[in-house]
């Protein structure tokens, strides 16, 4: 019997530590977040569009804009980096084209004319230091979801004439996703 008793206490002690390697990783997910410095629930004044900031904006130019999340099918967010893509508003996802679900993925943007889209695109960058962003997607962080409206401070890395766009996020606001009949519903103006 006190074989058996042994046995039971080994298999416990086994049963626990396998359920703890079994939460570790949800664990992990929990603390990849992005630190709240990044977020603010007062969304900036006076704000122009992705588009026009971007039309004088250069390296190294601190810029605050107004952005949908979203510009891609796949990938508006990056599974394993904190970056997202956004877009103009001006831009029209599809399900604000039509009162019905013609179109799957409305975040792709897929009935804008290519070149509008190019140059309405920017990449936005969540940095962990100087050259690295976090190592984990943003999505639904600080409440981030594609077509959602955002406002983005921040200071331009990169910007090219063929579209290129790239701020590292400073703060962002997150309002909400706008409606077919009121484009800028969501977009706290």
């Amino acid at each position: 019997t006190m074989k058996h008793i042994t046995l039971l206490i080994t298999l416990t002690l086994l049963a626990s530590c396998s359920g703890k390697e079994e939460q570790a990783p949800q664990t992990r997910e929990v603390n990849e977040t992005l630190p709240s410095h990044f977020f603010t629930t007062e969304r900036p004044a006076n704000v122009k569009d992705l588009v026009e900031v971007k039309k004088n904006a250069k390296a190294g130019d601190d810029v605050t804009f107004l952005a949908r999340i979203g510009g891609r099918k796949f990938g508006s967010f990056v599974p394993t980096l904190s970056m997202m893509i956004v877009a103009d508003p001006k831009l029209l996802s599809c399900e604000l084209m039509a009162d019905d679900d013609h179109c799957d993925t409305p975040e792709d943007y897929c009935c804008e004319d290519p070149m509008a889209l190019t140059q309405g695109l920017g990449t936005i960058r969540f940095m962990k230091n100087e050259t690295d962003t976090y190592p984990f997607t943003v999505e639904g962080v600080g409440g981030m979801e594609v077509l959602k409206y955002v406002v983005v401070e921040g200071l331009v890395n990169d910007i090219n004439e063929n579209g290129l766009f790239i701020v590292d996020a400073k703060k962002v606001w997150v309002g909400d996703a706008p409606v077919y009949g009121d484009n800028r519903a969501g977009s706290g103006e």
